[in-house]
């Protein structure tokens, strides 16, 4: 806490000190997440600079912004979350105090939020839950939402692109109807609409494609060596055949689950820039043999 509050009070006095201020040729608009960049590229084209505060392989939990980070964040137009990470409970406060100036935008709005059964919690990846599932990224018709939003704010951003701005909303939008089809085909017909999977990030995937997705944590804590033999037993009655997991964690337990099991480790990336490929991707492995 120290440590940050002196980088920001030095970046800032070094800023107020400069004899000339530096040319910024684009409005910086931060982000939390990388998919959030895929989104208002597809939207903005080259239009707007992307700050995005959580690098590729950096823990929401952990992670705090670097120098350069902080720069941007000084001369950013815009913030919009996404909603409910744990990244953005935990720093939106201080990431404000940089700029005050700086418009926060909620790209949650309007979405249907899916409401965990257990209460407030923050689990090891960063999710700080209270209650709701943060992942609504992983949802084409989320994601409807999400670019109407992100749309809604370029247009005022930018308002001499609006013709621009709006023929890229329109390709967008067909481009999420494509993706959404095409994974609506593949998994059509599934015989097991169960699987089971690591951290619980597709909650809102499962939602919109009739499936059921079974979590290995518990409260975002390492399965106990309980929980992992129920899951065992639960996996072996359902004739469960995939386990997902997310890249930025330990397979240990997952090779466990599939040894006795006899299930497939599928590994994806929910925070993957080619978030459209991602999204196929899933469904792909979830139902092969739909070609």
């Amino acid at each position: 806490m120290k440590n940050l509050l002196l980088v920001i009070w030095v970046f800032l006095l070094a800023t107020s000190c400069r004899t000339g201020g530096e040319t910024v040729d684009k409005p910086v608009i931060s982000v939390s997440i990388i998919p959030q960049q895929y989104f208002i590229e597809q939207l903005a084209g080259d239009l707007a600079e992307i700050n995005v505060m959580i690098p590729p392989g950096a823990s929401p939990a952990t992670y705090e912004p670097t120098v350069s980070q902080l720069g941007k964040l000084h001369r950013s137009a815009v913030y919009m979350r996404i909603g409910f990470v744990g990244f953005e409970r935990s720093w939106m406060d201080k990431i404000t105090s940089v700029n005050p100036g700086m418009k926060i935008v909620d790209l949650s709005e309007g979405v249907e939020i899916i409401m965990e059964d257990a209460g407030e919690r923050e689990d090891h990846h960063g999710d700080a839950h209270h209650g709701t599932d943060p992942h609504i990224w992983m949802s084409t018709i989320n994601a409807r939402i999400i670019a109407r939003n992100i749309h809604n704010e370029l247009l005022l951003l930018f308002p001499d692109e609006k013709e621009s701005l709006l023929a890229m909303f329109d390709q967008f939008s067909l481009s999420l109807d494509s993706l959404h089809m095409a994974i609506t085909n593949k998994l059509e017909g599934i015989e097991n609409k169960k699987f089971m999977i690591y951290h619980p990030a597709l909650t809102y995937y499962a939602r919109d494609y009739g499936l059921e997705q079974f979590p290995l944590e518990i409260e975002g804590k390492t399965p106990s060596p309980a929980h992992l033999k129920q899951m065992i037993d639960l996996s072996i009655h359902h004739q469960i055949s995939k386990i997902l997991i997310q890249n930025q964690f330990d397979r240990k337990n997952a090779e466990v689950l599939a040894k006795e099991t006899g299930s497939e480790i599928i590994q994806f990336d929910p925070l993957d820039l080619q978030w459209g490929e991602q999204m196929r991707y899933i469904a792909e492995q979830l139902n092969p043999s739909n070609q």
